[in-house]
Formats: C-alpha cells, structure tokens, sequence
C-alpha cells in the first residue's frame, strides 16, 4: 500500500533508469513513466502528475526544452520539474533552472537523496496548494464580506422599491453638490416632486398597484434627467431631483415641464389605464438657500403651493412663497385650537322656491371667526382643513350644528324646511364612519332625516365612484336627499347622474352671474330639460337681480338662492327672516 497518492512521472530515454527510479520511489509514490520528451507532454496533457522527474539528454526534445513547454502548459506550469542528468556543469544547472526547474539529481542517482529531494518539493507544492487554496477561501469570504456590504450599503442608501436613492443618500448627495458647485461659482437646481392621487390608487386598485405606480413612475423621472443628475425618492409618493449644473433657472423650467408631461401621460395598473399628475416645487442654489436644509426647505415650500394651486403645475420658490408657507403652518395651527372653541360658527342660506316665492329650506355654510384675520370663508381655509385632515372633525361639527338649529326652528313651528349640508371629498374616504357619523347626529338631534340633504360635487367622485355610490346608497337607504353641488363644472356630470342615486342638482352660480334678457341660456335650459327627464329637483345659485330671477323663472327651475333674496344669515337671524321680522328680498 503506498503511503500517499501522490504521482511521479519519470522521463528517461534509459529503461534501466526508469526501472531504477521506480525501484527507488515506488514503494512511496505512484510511478508513472515516458521514454522521450514527446511522449512526456502528452502525458501530462492527458493526466498532469504532482511531479517529474526528467532526463536532460534525450533523442529528439531535450529535458530543458520539455521542462520550458510544460511552464507554458496552463495545466502543467506548477508541476515540480527535477532534472537528472550526468552532466557537471554549472552552466547546464543555470539553463535547467531558467527553463523552469526547481532542482537537479545527478547521475549516478544516490536512493537517500534522490528520496529527500522529491519528498522536499512535494512538502511544498503541498503547501504552496494549501496556501493557494487559503487565499482562495479568503479572496471569497472576503468577495461574500464585500458583496454583503454593497448589499446593506444599498439597503441603507438605495429605496427597496425604485432602486433610487433614498433619503440618506439623497442628503448626501445634495450636500456634495453644493459643495463642488460652491467651488466652481455656479448654479444648480432642487425639485421636491409629490404626486397627485396617489392615495387614490392605493385606496382603489390595492398597494400592489401603487407600487407599481411608483416604479414606474421613477423609470420617467430618471429618462427626464442627465446621467449627472440625480433623482430620488424621500418616502411615499415624495421624489426629489438635483439637476447638479444649470446656466439658468429656465433648464430647470424646461425639466419641470417634462417631468409634469412624464406624469401625464396615463399608467396601466392591473390593466386599467389611470392617470394622475404632479406638483413640482423648485428651488435654486444659492439664490433660495445657502445649505442643504434651507435649500430643501424652501423647494418643499414651492411644492405645496404648486399643490394648492391646482396641482399638475410647478412653482419657483419666492420670498412671497416663503411667506404663504408660514401663513400656512400659523393658520395651521390655529386652526386645529379652533376646532376646540367657538370660532367656527354656521350661517344659513334660504332656498326660494319659484312656484310658491316662499323658503323652502336653507344651506348650512361655514364661516371661522378668526382671532386676527376676521372673517374667513371657506375658500380660505377649506383646502387646508382637508390637506391636514381637520375637516373630518369640523365636517361633524358643521352637521350636529346644523342639525340642532333646525330643531330649534322646528319648535317655532317651522318643520318643514329642508337642510342642505355640504359633505368633503375627505369624509368619503371612510364610508363607515360617515354612515354612522350621519346616524349618531340624527338619532342624538332628532332632525327628520327626509329633511336633510347631503350636498356632494362631481370632483369627489373622480377615481372613486365605486366606493362613493356605495356609501351614497347607504344613505339614501336612511331616508336622506342627495344633492349635487356646482352641476356643469365637471367633466362626467351625465354619466355620474345615471349611476348615482341624485335627487337634486345644484346649477353653479357661475352659470347665472353674467345671465342678463339677451343672454343665451342655451346651456341652462339643457341642464333644467336633462333635469326634468330624470326627475331632478333643481337649484340655482347666485340669483343677485330681478332679471336674473325673471329669466329662472322662464326657464322653469325649482328652487333659486342669493342675495336677490337674502345673504347669509346666522341663526338667530334665520329665525328672524322666517319669522318675517327680517324681509325676504324680491317679495316687496
């Protein structure tokens, strides 16, 4: 049995010295053998040896000639080549060990020796090959250890999702770019980008489709910028872009008015075509910032008045943006001390009827008496309520409010008017809650719920129809009237009217405040006859002079509201006017 598995070719052109050789090892090794220097590659080529032991002077190709091709040999260049040879001669020890060899025996070979010498350089092409192998082992442990930390680096600098930088990445790079951009003397520009419906499509087709929003989403944003800019995504629906050089604030207009095109362009989500839009708020170094915070801050500022402008517009950052933000935040939170006191209060609004030219019932609107500014009108503060969600509790103010005026009238011996209360696209949301908000103020008032109407727009259906027809179904199960508020603003009002359960349309004032005897009225007497077939009750605000009226009246509406008749008027004053201690305007 050998001792080890380890393999020996012996090359000699000598038989007896191969016989010699194998006498000598073969008790220790596997002994292979070649009798010339052709027949040695080749066998090497077919099953590479752990080493040779190689004659010098041989027919044909000499030792040293065989001992460089096998260094050539990919599979055979560290393979232990020992020379034997008979030759004493320094110069043939310094060309054997240029060619490659690691050692020389010379003839007559000497068994002890000749044992030593091969066992030697085993041992270290033993460990040369446990060594290799090690740096191997480490070069991969140390490959998985760097690979593991570009893995967590990204997860600590990249989002999951989009694979776009995240916030800590982004605040990396915008303080890198005001630092090169610094030193240059230039210029570069700061996007804060938020989309618009987003939580519709979260709320409508499911996460998994607004994620896949958001991936696309950020495959536009990147085909929109340079390959030196950087575009990221801060958290939700929030994307920032760094356009690292700009000559002008115009390249970064430019960029906007793409970006707002990109999400334009309509998304197929679970194979439903959706579209939304963009508001973007740009901010210029250092014109709006002379560090990262300020910088960010100020675009952020830009962002949420391209928001309440409309939405799907941008806006440049100004020291009157600036002052709106601040505006803003104060209002803010006066506000939300407002909802626990007595600023917010209800005025009321008689619907006239065109038949009778008596009051029908009133429309409960919101005012907030504010503690500086006076006051404020819905207009002024509404878009804020429902950004920041106060609206649900100061929606469920105004109706238990108006529901408990009306009682009060009720019990003056005026029962049968109705209330008309306007509802927020917000309060939809959540049509639970809404139900049972409805049921809680009813049963706790006692107000009939055949006399309240429920005032909706044509803008709280977009995207959520579905939803929205169902809590309205809901409702109208209670016995409550469903109005629609400012009908012909909208886009879909015909389809909306025969899928929704409506019982009254509101004609927008803006149809009537120019209506003078040679106006064309084409367009309300479309809505009063479309109204008509379907058994609609209709309304019309704004009615401010006798030929508006005389031309309602022509036209065969129902019911009509405005200063002709009476401006808003607080409680008290309601009773007043009900009571005809205050008159009714248009009836003298």
């Amino acid at each position: 049995m050998k001792m080890n598995n380890e393999t020996i070719l012996v090359v000699d052109d000598n038989p007896d010295n191969i016989r010699l050789m194998g006498h000598i090892l073969d008790a220790h090794y596997h002994i292979q053998f070649a009798t010339n220097g052709e027949e040695a590659l080749a066998s090497v080529a077919d099953n590479p040896p752990d080493m040779i032991l190689l004659d010098v002077m041989m027919p044909g190709i000499d030792g040293f000639e065989v001992c460089r091709r096998l260094r050539q040999g990919e599979r055979s260049r560290d393979i232990p080549v020992i020379l034997v040879t008979a030759l004493n001669d320094p110069a043939a020890e310094i060309r054997g060990f240029s060619a490659g060899a690691v050692d020389f025996l010379s003839k007559p070979v000497n068994p002890p020796v000749v044992r030593a010498r091969v066992g030697v350089h085993l041992a270290l092409k033993r460990q040369r090959e446990a060594l290799e192998r090690t740096n191997r082992r480490l070069a991969e442990e140390n490959a998985r250890r760097m690979l593991l930390e570009e893995q967590l680096r990204e997860q600590a600098e990249y989002d999951a999702l989009t694979g776009l930088p995240n916030r800590k990445l982004f605040q990396d790079r915008l303080e890198q770019t005001i630092l090169m951009v610094e030193r240059n003397q230039g210029s570069f520009s700061l996007m804060f980008l938020d989309l618009d419906r987003f939580k519709w499509v979260n709320d409508t087709l499911g996460h998994d489709a607004g994620d896949q929003l958001l991936v696309e989403v950020s495959r536009r944003l990147r085909g929109v910028v340079r390959k030196s800019d950087t575009v990221a995504r801060l958290g939700g629906d929030e994307f920032t872009v760094i356009l690292s050089d700009i000559l002008h604030e115009s390249m970064a207009e430019l960029v906007a008015r793409k970006i707002l095109e990109q999400l334009s362009t309509p998304f197929v989500l679970k194979g439903q075509e959706v579209t939304i839009s963009g508001s973007v708020g740009i901010a210029i170094f250092p014109a709006d910032g002379g560090d990262a915070q300020e910088l960010a801050k100020n675009a952020d500022c830009a962002m949420y008045q391209a928001k309440e402008g409309g939405r799907n517009a941008f806006r440049f950052y100004s020291q009157e943006i600036n002052r709106q933000a601040h505006r803003r935040m104060r209002l803010e939170a006066q506000m939300r001390h407002a909802c626990g006191t007595d600023e917010f209060f209800l005025d009321y609004q008689p619907k006239i009827s065109l038949v009778t030219g008596c009051i029908t019932g009133m429309e409960a609107l919101l005012r907030w008496n504010h503690p500086e500014e006076g006051i404020l009108f819905p207009k002024q503060f509404m878009p804020l309520a429902e950004g920041t969600g106060l609206i649900i509790q100061i929606g469920a103010w105004v109706l238990r409010t108006a529901c408990r005026d009306a009682m009060v009238w009720d019990k003056e011996g005026y029962g049968s008017l109705k209330l008309a209360v306007n509802l927020s696209a917000l309060q939809f949301r959540e049509g639970d809650k809404l139900v049972e908000l409805v049921e809680d103020v009813l049963q706790e008032t006692g107000f009939p719920p055949e006399r309240l109407e429920l005032e909706i727009t044509e803008t709280m259906m977009m995207g959520n129809t579905e939803a929205v027809c169902a809590t309205l179904h809901r409702l109208v199960a209670m016995g409550i009237v469903i109005a629609m508020d400012d009908f012909g603003t909208g886009y879909s009002s015909l389809a909306l009217l025969k899928r929704l359960p409506i019982h009254v349309i509101k004609i927008d004032r803006s149809f009537v405040s120019d209506l003078r005897a040679d106006s064309n009225t084409a367009f309300i007497s479309a809505i009063i006859s479309m109204a008509r077939q379907l058994r609609l009750h209709v309304v019309v605000e704004g009615v401010e002079t006798i030929e508006q009226l005389r031309i309602m009246e022509k036209q065969g509406g129902d019911d009509v509201q405005g200063f002709f008749f009476s401006p808003p008027l607080g409680k008290e004053g309601m009773l007043a006017l009900l009571q005809g201690r205050i008159p009714l305007g248009g009836s003298n």
